[in-house]
């Protein structure tokens, strides 16, 4: 689909004849292109940025996801688009993540990545209250017809392979009908979090690998188990009972960059601290996102911020990353902190 292609919902034209022409990969060929990925990052609002995508495939992880993106957003807002979306040379494999609820609009989105990503996915797994107020995220759940629609006009028209983020329903046989659903509609990798949409929150109870499995065994495209994955003893077990093609962290990998790494050094979190700080300074971002890593870094370990609120509230008005190196060496000088636990009871992805 060449030439000019024009949303319903849209006052801007895209001109898709300049973008240059390559081949398209579909299922099991695009993810052999991206090396079969394993172990995968998930795509996290202001978290999954290029510095920190940076840090976790120093440590083992295979494939990454950019944050969501608003669609609409990301077409119209060119500020939005240049402060939300870097990448480098070095950030492949790569997934650039966009919701939405129009087909025009996401095609247009993802024809405008195209060539600087492996695939473009549309989330439909976000159970966030903004995500209802937006409909969008695991809020079209119930709205099949509109979601085939989205997912196949950007497949049809975006010269970039389009993937699907999901959750499932609490019946099996509807969620089997959504992934054969979304595989018809062209999408040609599909996640599954194995948690419906009301399954969120402190209160979560463990995602259901069962489901998954059966979602792969209903569909002929790869899929990627997503929940309850707090370590890589977790990530390879969930592949022997799921038979996926790969798994992701979302909420852990935050935590322990190095989580699918084979070593130790997510043991010692001082240092995934400050490699993420010299990697941020490579490759900037908002320094709203940088704060949050340092925090999540350092919080649940022995000697954290947690015990040293004098610091802590030093690090939450900082207003540089010179600071906050500072601030991360004499936390790490005061404490002696312990190695950062695989084990313990966790909280929902």
């Amino acid at each position: 689909s060449g030439g000019q292609v024009r949303s319903k919902s849209a006052k801007y034209e895209l001109d898709w004849s300049t973008v240059p022409l390559t081949p398209k990969l579909f299922g099991f060929d695009l993810y052999a292109a991206m090396g079969n990925p394993k172990w995968v990052c998930a795509p996290m609002v202001e978290q999954s940025e290029l510095a920190f995508r940076m840090l976790c495939r120093r440590y083992g992880t295979h494939l990454c996801y950019t944050p969501m993106f608003h669609a609409r957003l990301f077409l119209e807002d060119p500020l939005y688009r240049a402060e939300q979306f870097t990448t480098c040379a070095s950030d492949r494999p790569l997934v650039v993540q966009f919701c939405a609820n129009d087909g025009g609009i996401f095609a247009a989105a993802a024809q405008m990545v195209c060539g600087k990503c492996d695939a473009v996915d549309l989330n439909l797994g976000c159970p966030q209250g903004i995500a209802k107020r937006g409909r969008y995220g695991s809020f079209l759940m119930d709205e099949l017809e509109l979601v085939y629609s989205v997912v196949k006009e950007a497949h049809e028209r975006a010269r970039v392979p389009i993937t699907c983020k999901i959750r499932v329903f609490d019946d099996d046989d509807r969620t089997l009908q959504y992934a054969k659903c979304l595989q018809d509609a062209g999408a040609q990798v599909l996640t599954v979090h194995g948690r419906t949409r009301e399954n969120k929150g402190r209160g979560a109870t463990p995602a259901d690998w069962s489901i998954i499995r059966k979602v792969r065994e209903h569909v002929s495209i790869p899929v990627i188990a997503n929940g309850n994955i707090y370590n890589r003893h977790d990530a390879s077990r969930c592949i022997e009972e799921t038979g996926v093609s790969g798994v992701m962290s979302a909420e852990w990998l935050r935590r322990n960059p190095a989580l699918f790494s084979q070593g130790d050094e997510g043991r010692d979190p001082f240092r995934m601290a400050l490699e993420y700080l010299d990697l941020a300074a490579e490759h900037p971002c908002p320094l709203s996102f940088v704060r949050a890593h340092i925090f999540k870094f350092l919080t649940d370990v022995e000697g954290g911020w947690q015990e040293h609120p004098d610091l802590r509230e030093e690090m939450q008005n900082a207003k540089c990353e010179g600071r906050f190196r500072e601030l991360v060496v004499a936390l790490q000088q005061r404490s002696s902190a312990a190695p950062l636990a695989p084990g313990g009871q966790p909280a929902a992805q």
